[in-house]
């Protein structure tokens, strides 16, 4: 069922994850102002380190980890500064060098807002060196 209080962020790094969890507090806290959100980071079961090179790229398989983005409360009035809250998370996470994916019911506020998200007419992120 589409959720569009919550976005699922993949994270393609070589960062720890306290690491990436710090950038995420800064993120957060900068972005998504007068929202209560929690945004978790997991380490991610598909990752595959042995697919940077792959062509077409794959954010599920190159994501180290992934962060699950949401609100707390469904308050309709605070969605569209959600929405766009997420799109600056997301720059600010690639503005340190990380590969960020959005996958949420509004990947297109993302990508209208960034520059970028992955879709399958435009697989490589912006800066990423394919082999």
């Amino acid at each position: 069922m589409p959720d569009p209080y919550y976005c699922k962020i993949y994270v393609d790094t070589d960062d720890d994850i306290e690491k990436l969890q710090t950038a995420l507090d800064d993120a957060v806290a900068e972005a998504i102002v007068g929202i209560r959100v929690e945004y978790p980071a997991y380490e991610n079961e598909n990752f595959d380190p042995g697919s940077g090179n792959n062509v077409p790229y794959d954010f599920i398989e190159r994501s180290r980890y992934y962060v699950d983005l949401g609100t707390i409360e469904q308050v309709p009035d605070q969605l569209p500064a959600f929405q766009s809250g997420v799109a600056t998370v997301v720059k600010h996470l690639r503005a340190e060098g990380r590969f960020v994916t959005a996958s949420c019911d509004f990947e297109d506020v993302i990508a209208d807002a960034t520059g970028w998200n992955w879709t399958e007419d435009k697989p490589e992120p912006p800066g990423r060196a394919a082999v």
